[in-house]
């Protein structure tokens, strides 16, 4: 028997690897009964854990079967962000209720104890969905690229065949919303699109009306006709350069003609049938103031023939002055309309010196009016004289046609230069509106083109030949549970087992007071024992150890065989897993 000795405060000694071996040794009932409670509660928990069961979908990505470079859809989001956001649109509470009760995923009274919102997070966490990521090459940057092809829906539960409906509703909530959304916001856009056309097309018939506007009412001023308006007033000024220059010649024709119309009498002397000439009345007058001269010195003043040439004389002096005053007059008359049109050529129609002209031209007009009707003028017969009156008439009369072209050209140069002044503000106006119109109307093409492309969009999606969800792997009825992993848990078990009881076997040692080997009691003593006997065992020890160690073989060939049909039951047939042992080892 060894002998145990207690010992106070000694330092206690440093343990060698031996050491704990020995101690190992020592309490290896300690060990064994620990690593079997904890091999055991593992077990138990690992077969006793309710399980969990998955049933899991696969969905494909498929790409639009046109060439995006032909028909591009107007849905820009990524495969990642349209599955959340799908996601977040089926997995409403509504929804998930609605789920819940139609499969009975829980009891009466787990709907009585747990709120909508309780039940709608459990379900929630319950749903996993796991992106299916392949290496592809980008066809524009020509780039190796990560790429989501596919995406995995599951759904945990605690009934396979559960599971597997709701699994399979959660897949069909997925692909219909995915359609539905898509079909959505390309007619959506297709829809805003064409909206914005319409105001656009509105917005430019306003425009073309405005600018149709503003060319009638600044006709002639517009930007466009700025050389053509100084083509026509520089025409125009060499027109009246030209009729200048006509007007100054036949002017100087009319001083000409009116000189020699002076020197000629308007009534040529008449031959009556017995000979005798009848002169005019101017000739006649100065015939009579010749007799008269003769006369005077031959008879008295009161002599008959001197009375009766006397009578003659006044009245020939009467006509020949009234007739004179009606050629001054009308001579007048002339002067002050070649004045007023000269004036009327260089200033406006309310200039005062117009105006005076004008009222002068009246008064000589009211005047001959007057005379017309008080006196005849005699009729000219003179065929010299006509002649060169007709010449005088034909050259006023051109004076006056050239006088109302002059006058007409230099209104038309007012007109014309008119227009060139206002031109720099209608063709800013002009520009602003036009500017207008082309930055609406390129607006109007882009969109219009945008909404030719969302309608190729909108017929891509309804035909079903943009990128859709295609159903690759329908939901299976599962046979495995995914949860416990009942082999982890018990190899856990096995290593917490050893863990634990090295653990206890060393706290134990730590609060024991026993001396147990020569180190420990020469470090209690200070002396080195004189010899060492070791333990001696006795023939009954020696059979009770035996039968120890016996009773510990049949344990763990019993514990062995249990694990083995609990493994059989509960995790894998034996005879499938030597096979699939057999396979990996290439046997």
């Amino acid at each position: 028997m060894s002998e145990k000795l207690e010992y106070m405060d000694f330092e206690e000694p440093s343990k060698s690897l031996k050491d704990y071996f020995n101690m190992l040794r020592r309490r290896k009932r300690v060990l064994a009964i620990t690593w079997l409670i904890v091999v055991i509660i593992f077990t138990l928990l690992a077969f006793l854990w309710p399980p969990t069961y998955r049933s899991q979908a696969i969905i494909l990505i498929e790409q639009q079967d046109i060439p995006a470079e032909l028909v591009q859809t107007t849905i820009t989001s990524y495969a990642q962000q349209r599955i959340e956001e799908i996601k977040q649109r089926i997995m409403t509470i509504s929804n998930i209720m609605n789920v819940a009760e139609e499969f009975e995923l829980y009891s009466k009274r787990e709907f009585d104890r747990m709120t909508r919102t309780e039940i709608a997070e459990e379900f929630r966490d319950a749903v996993s969905i796991k992106p299916i990521s392949a290496e592809v090459v980008d066809p524009r940057s020509g780039r190796p690229s990560e790429a989501i092809i596919a995406f995995s829906l599951a759904f945990d539960g605690d009934s396979p065949s559960k599971v597997q409906k709701v699994t399979n509703e959660i897949t069909t909530l997925y692909l219909n919303e995915n359609l539905k959304e898509r079909t959505e916001q390309t007619q959506s856009t297709a829809d805003f699109l064409t909206a914005e056309t319409e105001m656009l097309s509105r917005e430019l018939a306003n425009l073309d009306q405005k600018i149709a506007d503003f060319k009638e009412q600044n006709e002639g001023a517009l930007p466009e006709q700025n050389q053509f308006n100084i083509s026509i007033v520089d025409r125009t000024e060499l027109q009246i350069n030209d009729l200048d220059f006509q007007l100054k010649e036949l002017k100087k024709r009319k001083i000409r003609l009116e000189g020699e119309l002076t020197q000629i009498s308007p009534s040529a002397p008449t031959t009556l049938a017995d000979g005798s000439v009848i002169l005019g009345d101017a000739d006649r007058l100065r015939a009579v103031q010749s007799q008269l001269r003769q006369l005077k010195s031959i008879y008295h003043e009161d002599h008959p023939v001197l009375l009766r040439l006397k009578r003659e004389e006044a009245t020939l002096l009467q006509v020949s002055s009234s007739h004179d005053a009606y050629n001054d007059t009308a001579k007048q008359l002339q002067q002050q309309q070649d004045k007023l049109s000269a004036l009327q050529a260089k200033y406006t129609q309310d200039h005062p010196q117009i105006i005076k002209a004008e009222r002068i031209v009246k008064q000589l007009a009211d005047s001959i009016k007057g005379m017309e009707r008080s006196y005849e003028a005699p009729r000219a017969d003179n065929p010299a004289y006509l002649f060169v009156k007709t010449q005088l008439d034909s050259t006023n009369e051109d004076i006056r046609a050239n006088t109302q072209k002059i006058e007409s050209l230099n209104a038309k140069i007012e007109r014309y230069e008119g227009y060139l002044s206002r031109g720099p503000q209608i063709e800013q106006d002009y520009q602003t509106l036009v500017r207008d119109y082309q930055n609406t109307y390129m607006k109007y093409q882009e969109i219009r083109s945008k909404m030719m492309s969302a309608e190729l969009a909108k017929n891509l999606e309804s035909e079903r030949k943009g990128e859709r969800f295609t159903l690759i792997q329908p939901p299976e009825l599962p046979v495995d549970p995914v949860s416990p992993n009942r082999t982890a848990l018990v190899l856990i078990g096995f290593i917490m087992g050893v863990g634990v009881g090295v653990g206890v076997v060393i706290l134990l040692e730590a609060l024991s007071n026993c001396v147990y080997s020569r180190t420990d009691l020469v470090g209690l003593t200070g002396n080195a024992p004189l010899a060492v006997i070791s333990y001696l065992e006795t023939q009954e020890e020696q059979s009770k150890h035996n039968r120890k160690r016996l009773y510990i073989v049949l344990g763990l060939i019993l514990a062995g065989i249990v694990i083995l049909l609990l493994f059989h039951f509960f995790i894998k047939p034996l005879d499938v897993t030597w096979y699939i042992l057999l396979r990996k080892l290439g046997m």
